[in-house]
């Protein structure tokens, strides 16, 4: 059962409420940032409310990063419009990116078993460990050097199944260097279809 404790400003800054929630199952304290924005602690029964204080103090600068990114993404989102997403053939733009996929799976020897698209809510993609691939279907949205990165990084997987400094050689030398580039370019763009 949670309980909600007060809500208090960050730090006296108040960029976004913070909200102390008791719970019997967490096993260790968390923090969860929200878009809207707000902050939850999630504080187990352990845990006294000052220590959770103490954590969310120590991490001040994660929050505020996470805070601006979001906020980032609101004024992406309000500048950049939905598509109108019955203008766009959904089919004919899968086919063609899995065209995409195939050829770069050929051309850079990266063999997957199946790919599929998904409607994921926080996700651009994921490669199981059996080269299964799941793309999002708010790749179609993407600018295509963005919708190539994304096909890209999940082929990058199937050698290298984490993010690990391997994946990221990997991954840069497929896309000629511009791997963290394009990452943070990416950042700015947000889903459409949930």
């Amino acid at each position: 059962m949670a309980e909600i404790v007060p809500i208090e400003p960050l730090c006296g800054e108040l960029l976004a409420p913070v909200s102390y929630v008791r719970s019997d199952r967490a096993k260790r304290l968390r923090i969860t940032i929200r878009p809207e924005p707000s902050v939850t602690v999630t504080v187990p029964r352990r845990a006294s409310l000052d220590e959770a204080k103490r954590f969310v103090a120590a991490r001040q600068a994660w929050i505020r990063k996470h805070l601006r990114q979001m906020a980032e993404k609101r004024r992406n989102a309000q500048n950049n419009p939905p598509p109108d997403v019955s203008k766009i053939d959904l089919n004919k733009a899968q086919d063609e990116l899995f065209e995409r996929l195939e050829t770069f799976s050929r051309q850079h020897n990266l063999p997957y078993r199946r790919a599929a698209f998904r409607c994921q809510k926080t996700k651009w993609g994921s490669c199981s460990s059996r080269n299964n691939l799941s793309l999002n279907i708010n790749i179609v949205f993407l600018p295509r050097h963005l919708q190539d990165y994304l096909l890209l990084h999940e082929l990058a997987h199937v050698r290298h199944k984490n993010h690990s400094p391997a994946f990221w050689q990997e991954l840069d030398r497929l896309c000629g260097g511009r791997a963290r580039a394009l990452t943070r370019e990416l950042k700015q763009h947000t889903m459409h279809l949930k």
